[in-house]
This record gives structure tokens, C-alpha cells and sequence, in this order.
């Protein structure tokens, strides 16, 4: 049981420890969760700007775009260039004079509105190629090659057939050649957005080609400016990817059209996660063109600094715990240690002749491993032992000098001997005092056994001795009523009871019992029952009504000094054997009217020397 209580107490102390660090892990948690939350909203803001700066950049590089093809309409001179026609002389002097003036302006107008490097071509009604192509040799070759290139292109037709002024083509291959392709296949094939127009006379509508004005994705580079860490891309209305900082999964799933929903949401950013990366997906739809501009972060890479605190957190939170575990665990066995030696050396005490643990209280109780309380227990249990020892020793002489007393009152008394001395008398007159010799010597064994008082014990066989003598003298004022029959066996005639215990059983049985009987029998017989003797005290007198019996029995347990009912020195006897031997030895008592009484005196059985 107190194995129980220790590994309870110690499982009680882990699970309160456990229990605080699981608090303070849980808040903790909650903690750098909601950092991380905060800090997420606050860069999502951040990106937010970058998103706005981008789009403000490129909406005027679009702008841009348009306002440089827009001259080929507005311009008189150019639409007056592009009304005439070669008439099928193309090299004629006249036809290269129109074509450089129109190229000349087409300069002019591009150095006004853009700085980056395009190519701006316009493909005549009569078939006339125009161009100005930046970092191009031949910028006439690749004109006609442009032009020639063009016209097989599926959208060009659509756009031919079609009524829409103007419009973007995003993203368009083709290589420094002017040849369009379908993807890059080589280092001299590049990506585009090309804007077109339809050109037509200002007054009379009348249509005079088309302009195309090409600009490079990679000049995109210059405009738009990612997010530390995030990728930047840019989508046509049919989510084609145009551009891209780098590559990723995502931008396949968004090409696919699985992110559609969240990005026509009005919320300017979403998570998405993707092969069990979070990212955080910032997007702005441009105005003017209908284009989508996404822009995708790692959270991990936004919340590095705040994962790398919370990791380190709580690496040294587990660690504490486990410290505490053990720091307690080290302290609770390093105080219980000197605790425990203590106790089990104040177990070991003998008091009185009894050691601490062989108490009643401590029987079959294994020592375990103490702590403070078990060993304020301990110490406490062996002071209220030592102070019980104590009141039994005080209460043991008080009952001692009772008993002494009653039984030399009971026993040895002025009138007991004046009534022996007048029998002896009577008895030398009557006859030839042939039994006076006997009388005396039975006088002489009551006299001697009540004036010894060095000894507390005696061997059973003297008590017997004893009884015998106060028979017999008894029996000279009976005339001889009382028959006293013993049956001790052999190795029970040393065993050591207390002093002059039987006969006053003896004498209660015929004061008590016996009465006006023509003839009474006493009966003591000793029988050893196990760790136990007992010595039974029988009358075959009248017995006792269950009532009166019960009254006895309640006066001896309650201790109490009178003795109108118990008779002589019972109670006493009772007591000093309880206190002498232990609660579990004493007198017992059997009665039946009619049948006598039968007085057990259970005694504790010692081995060795004969002793108890």
C-alpha cells in the first residue's frame, strides 16, 4: 500500500510538471501561431504594394505600347504614306523614299514614348513592309521576313476577319529572323507581347494596314520588380502564362485553370498548398488589358525567422521539461534517502520488548521507499506508541499494587486467620490432631507464596501448588465439599504465569458457584494451542444467567474498579495480563445455568527455558 502511495505521489508530481509544460507549450503555440498569422497579414500587405508598384509599372509600359501604335493612325503623314501605293515597283526610288520617311517617324514616336528595345512593324495594305526592329542588322530582311511570317499565324487571319481595332497577342515566338515558332527551339528564338492594330485613313476609314508593335518579355525584368523570395509571374485573360521569375508547379495548376475561383475572388491574396508546401498567392488583374499578375511566396520563407524562434523555443521548453523531470525525480530520491535510513533505523527500535515494525499496525507491512510524509507518519506512530507504552507501564504497577493488595485482603486477612487458627484448635481438641500437621503445612505453602514478592512470574506447576494448599485448607470449613482435579501435562509444568492467578479463579468458583452445594468440583487443566497456552479454571457450581454473565464481561472490558459483580481480583487479573502480554491475551469467561462456569486464562507461549 505505501509502494502504491510513493509511485502515486511520484506519478501525481510528473503529471503536475507535465500539465504546466503542456500549458505553457499550449499558450506558447498560440502564441507564435497567432505571431505567425499577424506577420503573414502584414507581409501579404507588403507583397500587396510590390503588386501595386508592379502594376502601376507595367500598366505603363502598356500604355506606352499603345500610344506608339495609336501614331500610325493619328499621324497624317504616315497615313498619307501608307494611301499611296507602290504600284507593284517596290524598289522604285519613290517606294524607298516613303518607306524610310515612314520608318523615320515610326523612330521618332518610339524615342518619345519607350525606352526599352521592340520592334514596330507595319504591313501595308499594298503589302509594303515598314520596320523598325531594335538590336536587328537588317531590320528591312526581317520585315519582310516578319510579314511573310505573319500572315500564316491563325490569329493574324482571325484578327483580319474580325471587327476589333486593336488587340494583344501574349506570349508570340519567333526568332531574330522574323520567323514566328511555336515554341523556343533555339537561343535565337524569343518570347513577345505584341500588340496590333488596324491602321485606317482618318477621314475617309479607309484601311491601310497593320501595325505591330513587339516588346520582349525579358524586358519585363526591368519593370516588374518580385517579392524577396517569391515568384512573379503574368497571365493573359486565357491564364497563358506571359511571364515568369521562375518556374513552379503552381503556375502549371493556375495555366490549368484550377486556381480560377481564388483568383476572381476580391481578396488580393489566398494560401495554396502544393505538395505539402504552404504558399502564400498574392494576384491583381490589370485594367487595361484583362492580364492577371500573380505573385507566389513560401510561407516558410515569410515565417523563417518566427519558425526558426518557435523551433528553438521550443526545443529548450522539451528540454527544461526533461530537466525538471529529472531534477525533481533527483531531489525526490536525494531527500528520501537519508529519510528512508532514518525510518527503517526507528523501525528496528525495540521498545518494551517489541520493535516498531513488529507493531500491530505495521504487521506484514513492507518498507518501502519513504518520503517526508511517510517519515512524519513513522515518527509519529512510534511517539504515540512510546506514549502508550507509557501509560500501560503507570497503569500495569497501579494494577500490580491493586492486585497485591486484594489478594493478601482476599487471601491472607485477620479474620481468614483467625477462622484456620480456631479449625486447628477445634480440630487438636476433637481428635488426636492427626491432620493438623497436614492443615499447617497447606498454611505454611499460602504464606510463603503471598509473602514472596521477588518474582512476578512463576512456573505453572507452583500456581498448582498453591490451589492445592488453599483446598485443603478450605476443606476443613467444607468438610471436605471440594474436590480439585488438575490435568497439566508435563511440558507445561514450567511454563511461567503471572503470580497467584489461579487461586483467586479458584476461590470465586466456590464462593460464587458452589454456595450451599453438598459437593463441588474444580477442574484445572493447561493446554498449549499453537503461539498459545491456556489454562482453563471449571466449577460444576450453579452457573450464571447470560445477563449477569454479560454484566461481568462488559465491567472487565470497561475496566472498571468495582467489584461487587466480578468478585475477587478478576477485573485486576484481566488488566495485568492485557497489559503485560497484549490485548489479545487475558481472561475469558463461559457460564450456564445449571452447569457451572468454565474461566479461560489465555497466556502468550514463548519458546525456550520454559518461559512465556
Amino acid at each position: 500500500m505505501k509502494e502504491m502511495k510513493v509511485n502515486l505521489r511520484i506519478k501525481i508530481i510528473y503529471t503536475c510538471i507535465i500539465a504546466v509544460f503542456v500549458s505553457v507549450f499550449l499558450i506558447m503555440q498560440y502564441s507564435f501561431n497567432r505571431s505567425r498569422n499577424l506577420l503573414i497579414t502584414q507581409e501579404a500587405g507588403i507583397i500587396s504594394q510590390y503588386m501595386n508598384r508592379n502594376e502601376l509599372a507595367l500598366t505603363e509600359v502598356t500604355d506606352s505600347i499603345r500610344k506608339l501604335s495609336a501614331a500610325s493612325s493619328t499621324n497624317k503623314q504616315v497615313a498619307s504614306y501608307l494611301n499611296q501605293s507602290c504600284d507593284g515597283n517596290v524598289y522604285s526610288s519613290e517606294n524607298v523614299s516613303r518607306i524610310r520617311a515612314v520608318e523615320e517617324t515610326l523612330t521618332f514616336y518610339r524615342n518619345i514614348f519607350f525606352d526599352y528595345r521592340l520592334h514596330y512593324i507595319i504591313l501595308g495594305a499594298d503589302s509594303t513592309v515598314y520596320s523598325v526592329a531594335d538590336g536587328i542588322d537588317n531590320s528591312s530582311y526581317f520585315g519582310e521576313k516578319f510579314a511573310q511570317s505573319v500572315r500564316e499565324q491563325p490569329w493574324y487571319r482571325q484578327f483580319l476577319e474580325g471587327k476589333e481595332v486593336s488587340g494583344w497577342i501574349a506570349p508570340c515566338i519567333y526568332n531574330d529572323k522574323g520567323v514566328f515558332k511555336d515554341r523556343i527551339e533555339s537561343g535565337k528564338d524569343e518570347e513577345f507581347i505584341l500588340f496590333i492594330r488596324r491602321i485606317k485613313d482618318y477621314n475617309s476609314l479607309k484601311f491601310l494596314g497593320v501595325s505591330f508593335v513587339s516588346f520582349p518579355t525579358e524586358n519585363l525584368s526591368q519593370v516588374l520588380i518580385p517579392y524577396d523570395g517569391a515568384a512573379l509571374a503574368l497571365f493573359d485573360k486565357g491564364n497563358h502564362l506571359i511571364y515568369t521569375t521562375e518556374q513552379s508547379d503552381i503556375l502549371d495548376d493556375i495555366s490549368a485553370g484550377r486556381l480560377a475561383e481564388d483568383l476572381q475572388e476580391d481578396q488580393d491574396y489566398f494560401h495554396y498548398t502544393k505538395d505539402g508546401q504552404e504558399y502564400l498567392v498574392n494576384h491583381v488583374t490589370m485594367a487595361g488589358t484583362g492580364w492577371s499578375m500573380v505573385n507566389l511566396v513560401p510561407l516558410s520563407h515569410i515565417t523563417q525567422a518566427v519558425d526558426k524562434l518557435h523551433s528553438t523555443v521550443t526545443s529548450l521548453t522539451v528540454l527544461m521539461a526533461l530537466g525538471a523531470c529529472m531534477v525533481c525525480l533527483a531531489m525526490y530520491f536525494y531527500v528520501n534517502a537519508p529519510l528512508n535510513r532514518l525510518i527503517h533505523k526507528v523501525s528496528g527500535v525495540n521498545i518494551g520488548g517489541t520493535k516498531i515494525s513488529d507493531m500491530e499496525d505495521a504487521k506484514g507491512r513492507q518498507m518501502p521507499v519513504f518520503g517526508i510524509v511517510e517519515a512524519e507518519l513513522e515518527i509519529s506512530r512510534m511517539v504515540d506508541y512510546i506514549e502508550k507504552l507509557s501509560a500501560q507501564t503507570i497503569k500495569q504497577k497501579e494494577i500490580e499494587q491493586n492486585l497485591r493488595y486484594e489478594m493478601l485482603r482476599a487471601q491472607i486477612n485477620p479474620h481468614f486467620l483467625f477462622n484456620t487458627l480456631n479449625v486447628i484448635k477445634w480440630s487438636a481438641m476433637i481428635s488426636g490432631a492427626g491432620n493438623i500437621a497436614d492443615m499447617i503445612t497447606s498454611l505454611g505453602i499460602l504464606l510463603e507464596s503471598t509473602m514472596n514478592r521477588r518474582e512476578e512470574e512463576v512456573p505453572l506447576k507452583e500456581e498448582i501448588r498453591v490451589v492445592k494448599a488453599w483446598v485443603e485448607i478450605k476443606n476443613w470449613g467444607l468438610k471436605n465439599r471440594i474436590e480439585l482435579v488438575t490435568d497439566i501435562p508435563q511440558e507445561l509444568e514450567e511454563f511461567k504465569v503471572i503470580k497467584f492467578f489461579l487461586q483467586p479463579l479458584a476461590e470465586n468458583a466456590v464462593l460464587h458457584g458452589m454456595g450451599e452445594a453438598a459437593h463441588g468440583t474444580i477442574w484445572v487443566a493447561a493446554e498449549q494451542y499453537g503461539e498459545r497456552v491456556c489454562v482453563t479454571v471449571q466449577d460444576n457450581g450453579v452457573g450464571m444467567e447470560q445477563g449477569k454473565l454479560d454484566e461481568i464481561l462488559k465491567e472487565m472490558d470497561e475496566n472498571s474498579k468495582k467489584r461487587h459483580v466480578t468478585g475477587i481480583g478478576l477485573t485486576s487479573i484481566h488488566e495485568l495480563m492485557k497489559v503485560r502480554y497484549g490485548p489479545d491475551y487475558g481472561l475469558y469467561i463461559e457460564s450456564r445455568v445449571g452447569y457451572g462456569t468454565k474461566v479461560f486464562a489465555v497466556f502468550p507461549y514463548r519458546r525456550g527455558s520454559g518461559t512465556c
